[in-house]
């Protein structure tokens, strides 16, 4: 039996500032910060990735489900960080261009998409998150613990 939770974790790579590997199930990945070496895929790609694999796997799903002849997919993800609020993106868009069908059948599968991708709803609607940070001192550092509030504040507890 599966977990309905899905769990990334990373750490970051000594010696590489801005330099994090991450591990999903048994698969690991190497990711790096804008302000890093910027020679691995970066968050917000990994973002776009994400919305991207889901839009294929769905629409592929769909269509062979549906006896769709579909042969061939393409996904194109883009977004802009915002320059009046650089915390959030100023748009995100995903192009998608399905190959062997109509455009109304086109249509149809991307309404699928769309209808059930929490990926692609989750940036749609916006999604509250919360954020726990524990930390472990030094032998010269005092012990804390600080939690974000949803308005970026953090209080000591």
């Amino acid at each position: 039996m599966t977990s309905d939770v899905a769990q990334v974790f990373g750490h970051t790579v000594a010696g590489t500032p801005g330099r994090f590997i991450l591990d999903a199930r048994e698969n690991h990945l190497v990711s790096d910060s804008r302000f890093g070496p910027a020679e691995a895929i970066q968050a917000g790609e990994l973002l776009l990735a994400a919305v991207t694999s889901c839009a294929m796997a769905n629409i592929q799903s769909n269509a062979e489900a549906d006896d769709i002849p579909v042969t061939h997919i393409e996904v194109h993800a883009s977004h802009r960080r915002g320059s009046a609020d650089p915390t959030r993106y100023e748009f995100t868009e995903v192009r998608i261009d399905i190959r062997g069908v109509d455009q109304s059948t086109a249509d149809a599968l991307a309404a699928k998409f769309a209808a059930s991708c929490p990926i692609y709803n989750t940036i749609r609607r916006g999604s509250g998150i919360e954020l726990i940070v524990t930390a472990q001192p030094g032998p010269h550092e005092s012990n804390g613990c600080a939690r974000q509030r949803a308005s970026g504040s953090a209080d000591s507890e």
